[in-house]
C-alpha cells in the first residue's frame, strides 16, 4: 500500500474532525489515481459544508461537470437550509468564501453549478450581522488565517448577543 492509499485509509479510520480536515486537505493536493471514489465517499460521509466542498474540490478534478452539477445542486439545498438552524454560520461562510474553495472552483472550473452557490453563499453572508463578517479566511492552501484576534471578536459578538436580547 503506498503513502497515499493509507493516508486515505486513516482519513476514514479517524473520528478526529481537525484530523481527517487536515488530511482531507492533503489528499486534494495529491490528487491520488483512485481519488474520484474516495472523495464522493468524503462527500457523502461529512455533514459540514466546508469539508463536502473540499471533497467536491477533488472530485472535480476526476468528474464531469454533469457529476459535479449533481453534488452542487444538494449542497446549495443544504446551504439555502443553514440559516434556519445557524443564523450566524460565519465560521463555515468564511471557508467557503476563502480563496481554497468557491474563488478556486470558480476560477479553475466555471461552472454554472459553483456560481449559483456562490451567489446563494453571498447572498446569506451579506444578509449576517455586520459582526460576524470578516473574523477569519482560509489561504489557497486551506490554512486558517485569524484576521480579527479572538478576544476581540469573543467580546463583540457577547455585545451583539446581548443586545439581541440573546443572553
Amino acid at each position: 500500500m503506498d503513502k497515499r492509499n493509507s493516508i486515505m485509509e486513516i482519513y476514514f479510520n479517524t473520528k478526529d474532525i481537525a484530523k481527517r480536515n487536515v488530511l482531507l486537505k492533503q489528499i486534494v493536493f495529491d490528487l491520488p489515481e483512485n481519488g474520484k471514489d474516495f472523495f464522493l465517499k468524503v462527500y457523502k460521509k461529512e455533514r459540514y459544508l466546508d469539508m463536502r466542498l473540499t471533497a467536491i474540490r477533488g472530485y472535480a478534478a476526476y468528474a464531469s461537470e454533469e457529476e459535479v452539477a449533481i453534488l452542487m445542486k444538494k449542497m446549495l439545498e443544504i446551504l439555502k437550509r443553514r440559516p434556519e438552524s445557524t443564523p450566524y454560520n460565519y465560521q463555515e461562510y468564511e471557508i467557503l468564501r476563502s480563496s481554497f474553495l468557491i474563488p478556486y472552483l470558480l476560477e479553475k472550473y466555471q461552472y454554472d453549478c459553483f456560481k449559483k452557490f456562490n451567489e446563494q453563499l453571498r447572498k446569506q453572508y451579506d444578509a449576517m450581522p455586520e459582526v460576524f463578517k470578516g473574523i477569519f479566511t482560509c489561504d489557497d492552501k486551506g490554512e486558517h488565517i485569524q484576521l480579527i484576534s479572538p478576544a476581540v471578536v469573543r467580546k463583540k459578538i457577547e455585545d451583539f448577543m446581548q443586545s439581541e436580547g440573546c443572553i
